[in-house]
This record gives C-alpha cells, sequence and structure tokens, in this order.
C-alpha cells in the first residue's frame, strides 16, 4: 500500500493521506468514510454491503442494474443471453435462441440451500456458506432469518428458538443454574 510522507496511507478514491480517524478498510483498500461511495450514484457504502466490478466499489443496485444478467424472452434463461451481436461489437443482451453466442456462466457461487446460482446483488453469507436471501430459513419452522439470528447443527441452519428447543440443555430448573438441571437417571436429587 502506497504511503504519502509522515506515514498515512492514501485514500483509494482521493489519494490523499488517511489517518485512524477517518479510515475505512473495504476491497483490500484503505478509504477516507465519507470517500467510499459507489462509484456510479455517489450513495455513501457500508463495509461489506459494497459489490466490485473493475476495482470499483457499487451499491447492490447500480450493480445489479449495469452488471447483473439481463435479457428478454419467455423463460429465458442466462445460458440463452449474448453479449454481442452477429458483428462481435459489444451492445444490449438479446436471447439467442436461434443465435451461436451464449454466455458462459462458469465459476458462478451455488445457493447451499437450493444449489442454484447467486449472484453478487443477493449474496448472504451465513457460516461461511453462500445464500439466497430469502434462502436464509429454518430447518425446523422454515422462519426467514437475518445472519445474526441463525444457529448451525450437524450443517443446518436454526433460528435461536429451534435451536435451543432441539438442542440446548433439558430438565428440570431450566434457565435457573447449572446446579438444578437433570441428565438424566444419574441427576442429584436434594
Amino acid at each position: 500500500m502506497p504511503r504519502v510522507f509522515g506515514g498515512a496511507p492514501k485514500c483509494a478514491s482521493c489519494e490523499k493521506s488517511v489517518y485512524a480517524a477517518e479510515e475505512l478498510k473495504a476491497l483490500s483498500k484503505i478509504w477516507h468514510k465519507m470517500c467510499f461511495k459507489c462509484s456510479h450514484c455517489n450513495k455513501k457504502l457500508t463495509p461489506g454491503m459494497e459489490t466490485e466490478h473493475d476495482d470499483k466499489p457499487y451499491c447492490k443496485n447500480c450493480y445489479g442494474k449495469h452488471y447483473g444478467p439481463k435479457g428478454v424472452g419467455g423463460g429465458a434463461t442466462a445460458g440463452c443471453l449474448a453479449t454481442t451481436t452477429e458483428d462481435n461489437s459489444v451492445s444490449k443482451f438479446k436471447n439467442t435462441h436461434e443465435g451461436t453466442n451464449k454466455v458462459n456462466i462458469t465459476n458462478q457461487d451455488k445457493c447451499y440451500t437450493c444449489d442454484k446460482t447467486v449472484y453478487a446483488a443477493e449474496k448472504l453469507v451465513v457460516l461461511n456458506k453462500i445464500f439466497h436471501k430469502p434462502c436464509v430459513k429454518c430447518k425446523a419452522c422454515s422462519k426467514t432469518l437475518s445472519p445474526g439470528d441463525v444457529l448451525e447443527h450437524e450443517n443446518e441452519i436454526y433460528c435461536k428458538n429451534c435451536h435451543a428447543r432441539n438442542f440446548g440443555p433439558k430438565g428440570i430448573g431450566f434457565g435457573i443454574s447449572a446446579a438444578t438441571l437433570q441428565t438424566g437417571e444419574y441427576a442429584v436429587k436434594e
């Protein structure tokens, strides 16, 4: 990371010195908090909620509008969309059921729940697994969860209530103290 005289790193956007009080780290770079904005709409971004294209930050909406999948056609999938016209010049996406130019989708992230492709604008990482936002559901009650409300048991996700009900401690005095819990036939009786 290039440093200016005095040791302060340069902002990835304005290239001026960034001091500790105004520092924000995102996309493997250092930014002023006020300089970390969408490259298209200039909306202030929150670290972890941005997407990146050509080494520039974007809000999820702008990224989806400009770089997400596009196309027209009854039920056409991304595999049926072309990025070029017959003369191979870059143009709008078009349906190519009759043509030969197709988008090759490779190395795309797959949702842990539904196993379908997850695009950057809809990607949610929970417990080091990739999901579509609506696919983050409790295995027991099917409640849609936010990342902070997820608990895991044997590679399945649960809400806090179902996890406690199914896998938490059981017995008389639950919630009072560990000394009053029964653990089976060897429970201490006073």
